[in-house]
């Protein structure tokens, strides 16, 4: 009998769970999916944003709008390529992660306010993401005119 108690326990806690992570599960596999990318790469994302930030971004895309969604893969992309780890090697990667996904590559300043807000907690410096920006377009987003 008391097997039983246990084992309802043990279901009642994996179900309630299961319906509390929803919604960053689903934001999750939406941006992934998009991307191409395992969901381990938001994962690590969200656990840098803190607690308040991580609610909005998953409360943004969780809608499932895909206006939000691509917003986002530029803040994915902010993060791995600027916070992260900026080398040129990871810089291109994610680059043809977003060619990938079919998204336009270059960053625009809407793209980098969206990750100065979710980053907010990183105390990340505005002048260092605009010249990240402005070197990251000119060395490999540039349109060469014939």
């Amino acid at each position: 009998m008391i097997w039983i108690m246990l084992a309802a326990i043990v279901v009642v806690f994996i179900v309630g769970y299961w319906f509390m992570t929803a919604d960053t599960r689903k934001a999750n596999d939406s941006l992934a999916s998009l991307l191409k990318i395992k969901p381990v790469y938001i994962d690590s994302m969200l656990l840098e944003m803190g607690k308040r930030q991580s609610q909005m971004f998953i409360r943004s895309i969780s809608g499932g709008y895909a206006e939000e969604i691509r917003k986002a893969a530029y803040v994915v992309f902010i993060y791995h390529t600027f916070i992260k780890d900026p080398s040129e090697e990871n810089v291109v990667r994610w680059r043809n992660i977003l060619v990938r996904a079919h998204l336009p590559p270059q960053l625009s300043s809407e793209h980098a306010e969206l990750a100065l807000f979710y980053f907010a907690e990183l105390d990340i410096e505005p002048f260092e993401l605009a010249q990240f920006r402005r070197d990251y377009n000119e060395t490999y987003n540039q349109i060469h005119l014939v």
